[in-house]
């Protein structure tokens, strides 16, 4: 081939490339920095952590802000299912130090519920990013390439994640200015709109997706008895509507078939967990103030469970004094 058409064909695709590069790094800096994906904090995770958590959205309930006496760390991604919350806690369990806390989260998705592989294909280029290939399901290294390198392709509507951050809906805005009373809020929460959520999120898939949670979260437990840490089981506030409306569909005698079957576990084999069931505890579930929708707690509402369980912890001697 005449050497200027090869000079030609390559400075082509360097035009070409550059402007495709461009993009990408700009889809990966607003994906990995500014959405729910939150990748930043995963940079630098510290060593000596004494109280943390995993979970998926529901761990923004988590606070930590009135306790700089302890050095914690929220482990939490949105979406995230009890898998990851495993392959994450398998990667850092390290960083944790002796006799430290551990929360383990269960919403009402990770009883039976296992996230469809749809959803997973969406989030799963973010544990590219910072997840070691033997914490990375089904790894495959041209996969890894793509997912790492160029995560601008693993995405259907990569234009609309960079337009949503850089042109902030106006209603959005106007909306969060106006102070919600509790009967709006009441009103927002209907029976499909709850149920189709978690079903969303979380299909039902009974004895296999009770197996499957269950699987996992006892791998979670052991690995932080394992390594001295206390696991503590936890499931978050919810509005008593939501609550009412699980409790319709015969959830909840599930969730403690499950729930006493960890805890009846744990105990023969000698092993460190507590389980807290905030999901319809009457100091929170009436407040609607605690909440910003159906399941996830406003920023004061995350402030006031943060600091419950803190100090349920050190009343029960399980968690120390900080030290730093």
């Amino acid at each position: 081939m005449n050497k200027g058409v090869v000079r030609l064909l390559g400075k082509l695709f360097l035009v070409l490339l550059l402007p495709f590069e461009i993009l990408n790094l700009i889809y990966s800096y607003v994906e990995f920095n500014f959405t729910d994906n939150g990748m930043t904090k995963f940079r630098k995770v510290p060593y000596g952590i004494q109280i943390a958590n995993v979970g998926s959205s529901h761990g923004y309930n988590f606070d930590y802000s009135e306790f700089p006496e302890y050095k914690s760390f929220n482990f939490n991604l949105s979406m995230q299912a009890t898998n990851y919350d495993y392959h994450i806690l398998n990667q850092y369990i390290d960083h944790m130090e002796e006799n430290s806390v551990m929360f383990l989260l269960v919403s009402f998705g990770e009883v039976e519920g296992i996230q469809p592989d749809f959803q997973y294909e969406k989030i799963k280029k973010r544990y590219y990013q910072f997840l070691k290939p033997s914490n990375i399901e089904n790894y495959n290294f041209f996969d890894a390439l793509k997912q790492r390198f160029f995560p601008i392709v693993c995405d259907s509507h990569p234009f609309k994640t960079i337009w949503d951050h850089f042109v902030p809906k106006k209603q959005d805005s106007a909306a969060s200015k106006k102070q919600r009373t509790d009967e709006e809020f009441a009103s927002s929460i209907t029976k499909d709109l709850v149920l189709h959520s978690f079903e969303t999120m979380f299909p039902n898939m009974g004895e296999e997706g009770f197996a499957y949670n269950y699987g996992y979260l006892m791998k979670m437990i052991e690995l932080c008895n394992a390594h001295k840490v206390y696991p503590v089981v936890v499931t978050c506030p919810v509005p008593d509507l939501t609550s009412e409306y699980y409790a319709e569909t015969g959830f909840f005698d599930q969730y403690e078939i499950y729930r006493n079957k960890v805890l009846s576990e744990t105990a023969e084999r000698g092993l460190n967990c507590k389980w807290y069931d905030y999901s319809r505890s009457p100091d929170f579930c009436h407040n609607y103030s605690y909440f910003k929708d159906i399941s996830h707690m406003s920023d004061s509402g995350a402030k006031v469970f943060t600091r419950d369980i803190i100090e349920k912890l050190k009343d029960e001697k399980i968690l120390s004094e900080g030290s730093l």
